[in-house]
């Protein structure tokens, strides 16, 4: 997940900063800040992740396949960017919700994966995020409101012909793809990848793990603000959906995700709680290990960005003052070979919204 951890780090900067002042009012600023705005990159600005511009590589007939109209919605305030891709595609809608630190375009590779499948697919910046309006992504929980705004946009909108829906979510979106289960939508399947319990106690164990006990003197005040933004909502856990709904769900994770720690934060970590019967884990260890941010990605994926980053210092030790971007040019980085996807997992999920569809 691209700058997850910087966004970490700006969390536990919240309760830091609260021990030199402990002051409720500063405390929401600090918060605030440390769930800011995530902007999309500029063009000029290298990115290991497909975008949007570089479907214009791929032939015209492949080009015109993964064509997207753009939609907008309301959460609360905000109004929202939607996209919808294979607009003729009626197997079912899968809606992809991103991870913290992400845009929708970080997805492109699972967009175009369920395209080719004939899905429908549906993907949107949350509050805060890109073009989407918002002065913030506001904390953790709001990507359950999020994902319930999209859904009550996708039940009234006529564009979507009542087909089966598939939710799949990456971190942030794995953790509302399951707590959303608590609500009263209509879902066939969800796929989490790297998803999280409930955003409170991912808050209280990277703060600990970062700035000791003594932070369990300001646990309050992130309470306090926490209640204030999301209310009884706050409480939601992705395990509370899955057994709520009965539905499929399959939950993805590596064991060295350092990002949603496998033993601790992580909805694997709660799996002897998840009654559900049609839920299923699939479970990374040993040289199948993903880490967080390409938990959904293939062995050789992993094994060109190595090679990748060691072009870079090469190139980086005999060119001064250039820049990855130039870099990338220079050795024709190939950005489809850098998001490659983990086929026999890619094709179990899909099996599984097939049948979730009938």
């Amino acid at each position: 997940m691209q700058n997850v951890r910087l966004k970490t780090s700006g969390i536990c900067c919240i309760f830091v900063c609260l021990l030199f002042c402990g002051c409720s009012l500063l405390a929401g600023k600090v918060y605030s800040h440390a769930f800011n705005r995530i902007e999309e990159l500029p063009d000029e600005q290298f990115s290991v992740y497909l975008r949007w511009k570089d479907i214009e590589q791929i032939g015209q007939i492949e080009q015109n396949k993964y064509k997207r109209s753009e939609v907008h919605f309301y959460s609360g305030e905000n109004r929202l960017l939607g996209f919808i891709y294979g607009e003729t595609n009626n197997r079912g809608l899968v809606v992809v919700s991103q991870g913290l630190g992400n845009t929708t375009e970080n997805y492109l590779s699972l967009i175009m994966f369920f395209v080719d499948k004939g899905w429908r697919v549906f993907a949107y910046n949350n509050t805060g995020v890109g073009s989407s309006q918002g002065e913030s992504v506001r904390g953790l929980t709001q990507s359950v409101f999020d994902l319930d705004a999209a859904l009550k946009f996708i039940n009234q909108s006529g564009a979507f012909n009542n087909l089966p829906i598939m939710l799949l979510g990456h971190s942030w979106g794995g953790y509302a793809s399951c707590a959303i289960l608590n609500f009263d939508h209509k879902i066939n399947a969800v796929a989490s990848f790297a998803g999280f319990n409930n955003g409170s106690e991912v808050i209280d164990k990277l703060s600990v793990f970062t700035v000791g006990r003594i932070y369990n003197l300001f646990a309050g005040n992130v309470r306090d603000i926490e209640r204030q933004m999301f209310g009884d909502k706050m409480k939601l856990t992705a395990v509370d959906g899955i057994n709520k709904s009965n539905i499929p769900v399959m939950i993805v994770q590596s064991i060295d995700d350092d990002v949603i720690f496998a033993d601790s934060i992580s909805i694997y970590a709660h799996r002897d709680k998840i009654t559900n019967p049609n839920a299923q884990i699939v479970f990374f260890d040993g040289e199948e290990a993903t880490g967080h941010e390409f938990v959904f990605y293939s062995i050789q994926q992993r094994e060109y960005l190595k090679w990748a980053d060691e072009s870079w210092k090469s190139y980086k030790a005999k060119n001064k003052n250039v820049s990855r971007f130039q870099w990338a040019k220079a050795v024709n980085f190939d950005v489809f070979k850098a998001n490659e996807l983990n086929a026999p997992l890619m094709e179990r999920i899909n099996a599984m919204f097939l049948a979730a569809a009938r």
